[in-house]
């Protein structure tokens, strides 16, 4: 059995699995503890005391929770907060000191990549998937494994929570317009054209899927290839912003702990749909985690 523990800007994830008889990974269980390891995240911010004791013991949870379900390889991964701030490294090796459990911090391109993987398999069609974290937002487009394109922004809902006003319209008008030119830093424009198959991954997305159905407690195998349409997402962004933060916190399909947050993630999937012209986007439970599995053999091709 292996285990994935996904340190994140905005939560811890674990995930347990397993070879079944075609050789093939068997997810077992996921769970997540929302730590805010990226808590007041600035492009410049260190992490702070409280949200490293919060996500290390998260961690340490996790650790233990895996060897007692009897994992006999366990591997965790840091994403953009701890790759940003200056003391990262610091707490991955806090964190190995503590567990026995070796961090390995991921570069913006291999967040990317594994996300893409997790999410998209080996599709026989050009896919691109879209990864919208804490810290950052990834895009990576492909056709199997053969990656033409990775990028990672800095754009995450944690971080623009922080840098922009998103209870104000101009508040979310400076977020949409600071996307927009990060956007255009790329060339997504020349990449986007013969894309058949766009897939979203992350809290945002799922968050955004569970709360259109109102599910009442969250259905991975509902929210799983659902299609959200561009005015889905303009429709939620209007109606999240517009309330206060305890009427978000008892929006069905909506985790209370991703309340103050979910709004600038919105604003993030609603200024790129955009700025590609993208009508829609199918949602993946399955993303980074599950990209993961096989880190230790896939390695990253560098991007043409």
């Amino acid at each position: 059995m292996r285990a994935i523990i996904d340190i994140g800007t905005n939560s811890v994830r674990l995930l347990l699995a397993e070879k079944d008889d075609k050789d093939e990974w068997k997810v077992l269980k996921k769970d997540l503890r929302s730590s805010r390891l990226g808590e007041g995240m600035t492009d410049t911010a260190c992490i702070g005391q409280g949200a490293r004791e919060r996500t290390l013991q998260a961690v340490e949870g996790f650790v233990k929770e895996a060897k007692e379900a009897g994992a006999d390889e366990i591997f965790a991964y840091g994403t953009s907060i701890m790759r940003d701030a200056g003391n990262g490294p610091d707490f991955a090796k806090l964190v190995e000191e503590t567990t026995g459990v070796k961090v390995r911090i991921l570069s913006g391109t291999e967040e990317a990549y594994y996300s893409y993987i997790g999410a998209a398999g080996t599709p026989g069609v050009l896919t691109a998937v879209v990864d919208i974290g804490g810290g950052s937002t990834e895009i990576c487009m492909g056709f199997g494994t053969d990656v033409g394109m990775c990028h990672s922004f800095q754009l995450g809902c944690v971080r623009c929570s922080k840098q922009f006003d998103t209870t104000t319209a101009r508040g979310l008008s400076m977020l949409k317009k600071h996307c927009f030119e990060l956007f255009r830093t790329t060339d997504l424009m020349e990449y986007i054209r013969n894309v058949k198959r766009w897939i979203g991954v992350g809290g945002t997305v799922t968050s955004l899927a569970a709360m259109i159905q109102k599910l009442d407690v969250y259905d991975s195998e509902k929210v799983q290839d659902f299609v959200i349409r561009q005015e889905n997402v303009t429709e939620a962004l209007k109606k999240l912003s517009a309330m206060s933060y305890d009427e978000r916190c008892r929006t069905k399909g909506l985790m209370p702990e991703r309340a103050d947050i979910i709004v600038a993630g919105i604003a993030i999937l609603d200024s790129l749909m955009e700025y590609l012209a993208l009508s829609e986007i199918t949602v993946s439970d399955r993303d980074l985690s599950e990209g993961l599995l096989d880190a230790d053999v896939l390695v990253p091709n560098e991007p043409k």
